[in-house]
């Protein structure tokens, strides 16, 4: 009986480590994120898809009400952009990005300074990574694996998917001229 016990609490541990596993959705071409931007006391939903990714990430993004286009950002963006766009994009149109911009990523670049050193720039500011315990940003009950980054004078907060390769912004709080960006969905 005992024996019987003890495999049973071994399986339940076991199962609830498997569970408590953070997740990392992969981006790739076909993959859709829905995001709720709020500033100045309005909210929006903003769809963004990623069609293509190769010398440029191509993605086309809707606005309910509003309209659709498509942003092109650069490999070169993806690498090495320090800043975030937040322009308003034209209905039916193609806004490409400067080399130094990206949208709703940081840069692998600042990625691995965060990673690695614990700090990165972006958007003008320094971002210092933070250990303390956050709430869970979850997508469909699953927990993100995120890097939980903090401005300097700790008026800017930023969520990360931890993907060097394309390191999502999930969530942002007094981001990029004051918006805040939250992942709602991703798939």
């Amino acid at each position: 009986m005992k024996k019987s016990i003890m495999l049973l609490i071994a399986m339940v541990s076991c199962c609830c480590a498997v569970f408590a596993q953070k997740f990392v959705p992969k981006i790739e071409a076909g993959t859709e994120m829905t995001y709720t931007v709020s500033m100045n006391g309005e909210s929006i939903q903003f769809q963004l898809n990623v069609n293509s990714i190769g010398d440029s990430v191509k993605m086309t993004w809707e606005v309910a009400k509003y309209g659709s286009g498509q942003y092109v950002m650069a490999a070169q963006s993806l690498e090495n952009g320090n800043k975030m766009t937040l322009q308003a994009p034209e209905p039916d149109e193609t806004t490409k990005l400067s080399n130094s911009e990206t949208m709703v990523f940081i840069s692998r670049s600042a990625y691995k300074s965060i990673a690695k050193n614990q700090e990165m720039e972006f958007d003008n500011l320094k971002y210092i990574l933070t250990k303390d315990a956050t709430p869970a940003i979850k997508i469909d009950n699953k927990e993100l694996d995120v890097l939980h980054a903090i401005s300097t004078d700790g008026k800017n907060e930023m969520w990360v998917l931890n993907n060097p390769a394309f390191p999502l912004i999930c969530k942002t709080k007094n981001g990029t001229a004051g918006a805040s960006f939250t992942l709602q969905s991703i798939r």
